[in-house]
């Protein structure tokens, strides 16, 4: 049996964990959480989570002196530590690298880089990709592709293309949602990784390309996660 994907959300607001809790719903991730200082670098040694997301101003000791605590223990130091900053606060992301942090946010999140920056350390951290067919236009290096979505997610998605376009080539998409706004969609993408022979990473699919989504926009994912709510709950 694998083990079970543990992640820590360290912030002495109830909401702001509910909120990150929320973001995380959709992934096989098993949420442990702590109000203070104190309990979060306690649950860090006893409960030993994969992650922990940690707000700056974390009641106690604070979130950059827990991260430093955490970092500086030979024992936990490996432990993937994502500081979440005040936005009123300049000068609290620097004061997190100096405290080893693995990286920052600032507040207010948005689900996409929440995901995105857990899925640097722990691949699982990711929306559920659900089954979506429709034609996609993708333009990188000059040229322009035609190809087909055959699935989607806030995050991303797999594009069945024959396109040769490398992986971490940035490109731009246009497309239509199905069931959507009549609107079409122009947005920045990288493309992750290719799907090919004779090792392709999907055996089952055909040739295409796993898509990131670069920026966005807040409207046509909240549309994304609409229409997945949807085909999800059929």
């Amino acid at each position: 049996m694998s083990k079970k994907i543990r992640v820590l959300l360290a912030d002495d607001s109830r909401f702001f964990r509910a909120i990150e809790g929320q973001f995380l719903k959709k992934t096989p991730v098993e949420i442990i959480e702590a109000d203070d200082s104190a309990l979060a670098l306690s649950m860090v040694r006893n409960e030993k989570p994969d992650m922990v997301y940690m707000a700056f101003s974390l009641h106690g000791d604070g979130g950059g002196a827990c991260c430093k605590a955490i970092k500086n223990d030979p024992q936990l130091r490996s432990v993937p530590v994502v500081i979440i900053c005040d936005q009123d606060k300049p000068e609290q992301p620097e004061i997190a690298r100096r405290n080893g942090c693995d990286a920052y946010l600032v507040k207010p999140l948005d689900r996409h880089s929440f995901l995105q920056v857990g899925r640097q350390f722990i691949e699982e951290i990711r929306e559920h990709r659900q089954p979506s067919f429709f034609p996609v236009i993708i333009s990188a290096n000059g040229e322009e592709f035609k190809g087909k979505c055959l699935d989607l997610s806030g995050g991303g998605m797999f594009l069945e293309s024959n396109a040769e376009i490398p992986a971490g080539s940035q490109a731009n998409l246009s497309f239509k949602l199905p069931n959507g706004p009549a609107t079409e969609i122009t947005c920045s993408a990288k493309v992750m990784w290719q799907n090919r022979k004779p090792n392709p990473m999907k055996p089952h699919y055909p040739h295409g390309l796993g898509i990131m989504f670069v920026e966005l926009p807040v409207s046509v994912h909240k549309a994304i996660l609409h229409l997945s709510d949807k085909k999800s709950s059929r």
